[in-house]
């Protein structure tokens, strides 16, 4: 019996705790584990996409994305500049691309050491075109990393699905996201629709990706050294 795709969860800032939806998730859906190369305190998105993409590389088979919060942006990235062997997207509760730089976490009040947020956002890093691959994007009505409507906008950016949680704050701990059947559903279902095809059938949106091909990551990227300069 052939393995199902490989379900690769990516964590947001600080990483997922033993009692998060995505620790959960390794546990009980088969073939699933966290990506690995990833300094969680450390929100790099260029480093995190290099990471996620150096990971997907090693398995031998196809890749669904389950990722949360700052993982979101990151994993967007990867899959952008990455359409060989992710087959689909997960994408819960993202956090917002305007609390945060290149470098990592933008100021958010005097007395702060983080990154001071005269530095330029990750919006100008995140791709403004549909992926190349199916997706949901999982979001929450008062979620303080993103509000409602900005989910909603960037969901119809990179075509995908956009689904409301309700008022189910940032789909973490704190929120009650410990157990969670309905995404290992989701995943079930998405492993079930795969179906393999050559890149030759993408025709001119292929076309426009290979010449396009490591633009948004190569621009995050080149980002992070200037700030870092």
């Amino acid at each position: 019996m052939m393995r199902p795709a490989l379900c690769l969860t990516v964590p947001g800032l600080h990483g997922s705790g033993a009692d998060h939806w995505q620790t959960w998730a390794e546990r009980e859906i088969p073939n699933c584990r966290r990506v690995q190369g990833i300094d969680f305190e450390q929100p790099v998105v260029a480093a995190w996409a290099d990471a996620i993409r150096q990971d997907i590389r090693q398995v031998p088979g196809d890749v669904i994305l389950l990722a949360h919060s700052f993982g979101c942006l990151a994993s967007v990235l990867a899959v952008a500049d990455h359409d060989t062997k992710v087959s689909a997207v997960v994408l819960v509760a993202p956090a917002s691309p305007k609390r945060f730089g290149p470098s990592g976490l933008l100021e958010q009040g005097k007395g702060s050491s983080l990154v001071p947020s005269a530095h330029v956002d990750l919006t100008a890093c995140l791709p403004l075109t549909p992926l190349p691959i199916p997706g949901v994007l999982l979001g929450s009505e008062n979620d303080p990393w993103m509000t409602s409507e900005d989910a909603s906008h960037w969901a119809h950016i990179w075509g995908l699905k956009w689904v409301s949680l309700g008022n189910a704050g940032h789909v973490n701990t704190a929120s009650g996201y410990g157990r969670w059947p309905a995404v290992a559903r989701l995943v079930e279902l998405l492993r079930e629709r795969l179906t393999p095809f050559p890149l030759g059938e993408f025709g001119e949106q292929g076309e426009r990706l290979s010449k396009n091909r490591f633009s948004a990551l190569t621009k995050a990227r080149r980002l992070t050294r200037e700030i870092l300069i």
